[in-house]
């Protein structure tokens, strides 16, 4: 145990040195001076960690502010490794936007890399509302939307999925929290963040209107994901995943883990598996041809960014789509 222990420090150590040498090479490369126009008022420089946050700050932020996405086009939420241009940009923010609920774990390397130095950081989360992070609780009391993440937070960080951006009623109190937070950042522009607020709200709430009514006429009503991200998504549609490959993320399941698998889609009934795009996997795609059911890509909106000016709503409404397509 002991070595265990030894070698653990050894590897913090170590990822300390390399933090501070990359460090000591980033602030060597002469940074392009910026261009300031006259009478331009600076912008907030945002730095947010992934898609569904970055758009959402974007979107309320407006003209004002200036957003860039920390994790790269091709990077996993669950596995990134920053570089040193990546703690420059951070450490060069005014404040950085994370989801939280553990969702970004690189982020608190990447801070603890910055020492005292560092820029505030705010949460859109606060406030969501939560399901438990094991497969589990999957038959979890339906009344779940009243309890909020509000207490004691910290203390259940390990025990909440994080995928709470997929719910579109989270999605609306992120844009809370965001307007909140640029409000206070900057007051001088209260009054546009509480505008575009107001606009991206009103938005959310339709698609949120057009789910639960095309939800309503869907015949299937269970599914089984390639990765457990959709849950949030499948309790406002009023759907049920009953199984999922990966038992954690970047996981591969067992031969049992499997077989167990294919034994409750065929008790259950199922006749749809969701996996994440670009592409299914194999073993996802040689599951799906023995058990003779199609596989529809659900995106779970974990990269750092789509098309230039692809929105979160348009994300959104082609998972819908393919809700629709797939359980009609």
């Amino acid at each position: 145990m002991g070595n265990v222990n030894k070698l653990h420090i050894q590897h913090q150590v170590l990822f300390c040195l390399w933090l501070c040498v990359l460090f000591t090479l980033a602030g060597c490369k002469p940074e392009p001076e910026q261009s300031v126009i006259p009478g331009k008022p600076e912008r907030l420089q945002v730095v947010a960690t992934f898609f569904p946050v970055a758009d959402i700050v974007r979107q309320v932020g407006g003209e004002h502010v200036a957003v860039q996405v920390l994790l790269p086009p091709d990077g996993d939420l669950h596995a990134f490794t920053p570089t040193a241009r990546q703690m420059k940009r951070l450490q060069q923010a005014d404040v950085v936007f994370s989801l939280g609920l553990g969702a970004e774990p690189f982020l608190d390397t990447m801070l603890r890399g910055l020492g005292r130095k560092r820029p505030r950081v705010v949460q859109l989360a606060e406030g969501c509302w939560t399901l438990p992070a094991s497969a589990e609780h999957k038959h979890h009391d339906s009344h779940h939307h009243a309890h909020h993440a509000e207490h004691e937070e910290h203390e259940h960080d390990e025990a909440v999925d994080p995928h709470v951006w997929l719910s579109l009623q989270n999605a609306i109190r992120m844009t809370q929290n965001a307007r909140d937070a640029l409000v206070m950042l900057d007051p001088a522009h209260a009054g546009d963040y509480e505008l575009n607020a107001d606009r991206l709200i009103a938005d959310l709430q339709r698609i949120r209107d057009a789910l639960a009514s095309r939800a309503k006429t869907w015949r299937q009503r269970k599914f089984i994901a390639a990765h457990g991200a959709y849950r949030y998504l499948a309790e406002e549609a009023g759907i049920e995943q009953v199984a999922v490959f990966e038992p954690l993320p970047g996981v591969e399941p067992s031969a049992r883990w499997l077989r167990q698998l294919m034994d409750t889609a065929r008790r259950e009934r199922v006749k749809v598996i969701f996996a994440a795009p670009p592409a299914s996997s194999r073993l996802v795609e040689v599951v799906a041809a023995d058990m003779g059911v199609p596989v529809y890509l659900l995106d779970p909106l974990e990269r750092a960014q789509y098309l230039p000016g692809e929105s979160y709503q348009q994300r959104m409404m082609y998972n819908i789509e393919t809700l629709e397509r797939a359980m009609r």
